[in-house]
C-alpha cells in the first residue's frame, strides 16, 4: 500500500476525530434545549426585579415598589403592606423565612418573615454606615455590608456590632469598587462588580480572588455553578472547571431580567414573569 493511500486514511480518521470532539464539545456548551421547557405561567405585571429562594418561591418588585410573593407554580402568596416612601434597591431571600429588603437611598434594611410581614429594621447610619452600595444575608442570619465609606465588606449582627471587616478592598483590586450584589452560600461571600467582577472572600472577610465576570448585575448559585444574565442570555461558570457555557432558554425575546432554581426557571418580560418547569 503506497504512503500517500495510508496518509489519506488517516488524515480521513483525524479529522472525523475533530468533528466528533467539535459536536460534543457544542454539546456541552449549549444545554437545555427549548423542548424540556414547559411553560407553567405568565403573571402580568410590571416589574423592574426578581429574586428567587431556594424553595422556588419568586419575589417581584414592581415599579411602583411594591412586593410580591408568588409560589414556583405561580400561584400568589402573599403582598408587603409595611410601606416606606423609598425605592427598593434589593432583596435577599435566600432565607426562606426571612427576607432581607434594602433601601438604598434611605441606608436601611427591613426584615421581613416569610408572609411579608414586618419582623424589623436596621438604620445603617446609626451603627457607624454612612453609605452602603449592597447588603446580603450571612450564612447566620447576620449581615453583610459593603460600606462606601471606607471601602471595606463588613459582617454584622442584628445589633449592629461588627464582627468581620475585610479592610480597604482597593489593596487587592488596585481600584475603586462599587459593589451592586451579593451572596453568601455557608462557604465564601460573592461581591459583584460589574465593571471588575465578582471578588470572593471567606466568611472572615478574607480576600481570596476575582472572578473575571463582568457586566452582570446579579446572579444565582446551585451548588458549584454561577448562573448569571448578560445581554438577554443566561450563562453559568462552573467554580471547580472555570468553563463558561450557556443555558439555553425557551424565551429570550424582551427578556429584561433572569432567575433560576431546582427544575424553575423565570423571565422577567416588560409586561409580565414567566416560570417555566425544566
Amino acid at each position: 500500500m503506497s504512503k500517500s493511500i495510508i496518509n489519506s486514511r488517516w488524515l480521513v480518521i483525524c479529522l472525523c476525530f475533530f468533528v466528533l470532539i467539535f459536536f460534543s464539545s457544542f454539546q456541552f456548551n449549549i444545554q437545555h434545549p427549548t423542548s424540556n421547557f414547559s411553560l407553567i405561567k405568565s403573571i402580568l405585571i410590571e416589574a423592574k426585579d426578581i429574586q428567587t429562594d431556594r424553595l422556588g418561591n419568586v419575589f417581584i418588585i414592581t415599579k411602583t415598589n411594591q412586593l410580591y410573593k408568588y409560589s414556583a407554580d405561580g400561584k400568589l402568596l402573599s403582598t408587603l403592606n409595611y410601606k416606606y416612601l423609598g425605592n427598593i434597591s434589593s432583596i435577599d431571600p435566600t432565607n426562606p423565612l426571612e427576607v432581607y429588603v434594602f433601601y438604598k437611598e434611605l441606608n436601611l434594611v427591613l426584615f421581613l418573615d416569610n408572609n411579608l410581614a414586618y419582623r424589623g429594621e436596621m438604620d445603617l447610619s446609626d451603627y457607624g454606615i454612612g453609605q452602603a452600595s449592597t447588603v446580603a444575608r450571612s450564612y447566620d442570619n447576620g449581615l453583610w455590608v459593603f460600606d462606601l465609606g471606607d471601602m471595606q465588606l463588613k459582617k454584622m449582627n442584628k445589633n449592629g456590632d461588627v464582627l468581620q471587616s475585610s479592610g480597604n478592598v482597593k489593596q487587592f483590586v488596585n481600584t475603586s469598587v462599587l459593589p451592586n450584589y451579593m451572596y453568601d452560600n455557608n462557604d465564601r461571600v460573592f461581591v459583584n462588580d460589574s465593571t471588575i467582577g465578582i471578588l470572593v472572600f471567606n466568611v472572615f472577610t478574607s480576600y481570596i480572588k476575582t472572578i473575571s465576570i463582568k457586566g452582570c448585575d446579579d446572579f444565582k448559585m446551585i451548588e458549584d455553578e454561577i448562573f448569571y444574565n448578560k445581554d438577554g442570555k443566561l450563562l453559568r461558570y462552573n467554580l471547580k472547571t472555570f468553563t463558561e457555557s450557556i443555558f439555553q432558554l425557551p424565551d429570550t425575546t424582551f427578556t429584561q431580567e433572569i432567575s433560576i432554581e431546582k427544575e424553575r426557571l423565570y423571565l422577567l418580560k416588560p409586561n409580565s414573569v414567566d416560570i417555566y418547569s425544566y
